[in-house]
């Protein structure tokens, strides 16, 4: 099976079983499991139109510009808007959300045509959300967020930790592809790009399943 089947199919397989939390999830993770099914739906469109784009011998590129860098990474950005509780913190997501949407504009009109990938922007949101992942994690050991409660039953904690695993795993990959293709092996090439797939197969699977954590796990501390 190549890997194009695989991957869509497990993310198309986390969306699926995300959707009995519409009805039987609670009032308080409604709009964080929203915008989790939305970038879960998103993505799964993506792949598929970029797969038949790709069998037709058509350029697709644009298709990742647009839904899986400008608007997937924008949802990303914005779970951290929903996830941060102070006002501050809240306000400085935004800001970078619109910062992000900015730059590729900018990007698109003076730096990167779409026919090309746009490494530029990936790069760039894939550091704002490293950036918000790690202020998470500083919430968690520094500020107690959650003192009186099982981490294991937090949906963005299963989420946020997979998003810095699969940015931080992928960064210097995406960004370096468009100088080291003509220079790498084929056989390498293909090898780190199978390894990238299976861990963003693993972060959409977690996304899909993470809203059940609380009817698994128990949600206090003690």
């Amino acid at each position: 099976m190549q890997p194009f089947f695989w991957y869509n199919s497990l993310i198309f397989l986390g969306m699926l079983l995300s959707i009995p939390y519409f009805f039987v999830g609670d009032n308080r993770n409604q709009k964080k499991f929203l915008i989790i099914f939305l970038i879960l739906l998103l993505i799964t469109i993506v792949e598929i139109f970029g797969k038949y784009k790709q069998l037709l011998g058509e350029n697709n590129t644009f298709i990742y510009n647009i839904g899986y860098v400008l608007i997937g990474l924008s949802l990303k950005i914005f779970f951290f808007y929903l996830v941060f509780q102070e006002k501050k913190v809240k306000r400085l997501v935004l800001f970078l959300m619109t910062s992000f949407i900015i730059w590729c504009v900018i990007n698109s009109l003076f730096y990167q045509t779409f026919d090309v990938f746009h490494h530029y922007s990936l790069a760039f949101g894939s550091l704002m959300i490293i950036a918000l992942c790690f202020f998470y994690f500083y919430g968690i050991f520094f500020k107690n967020w959650y003192l009186e409660m099982n981490l294991l039953a937090v949906p963005e904690f299963w989420i946020i930790s997979f998003l810095m695993f699969f940015y931080s795993a992928s960064l210097l990959y995406f960004i370096s592809f468009s100088f080291l293709t003509e220079r790498m092996e084929i056989e390498l090439l293909l090898k780190l790009n199978f390894l990238i797939q299976i861990i963003g197969a693993t972060m959409y699977m977690v996304m899909g399943l993470a809203f059940y954590a609380p009817r698994l796990f128990k949600e206090t501390a003690y």
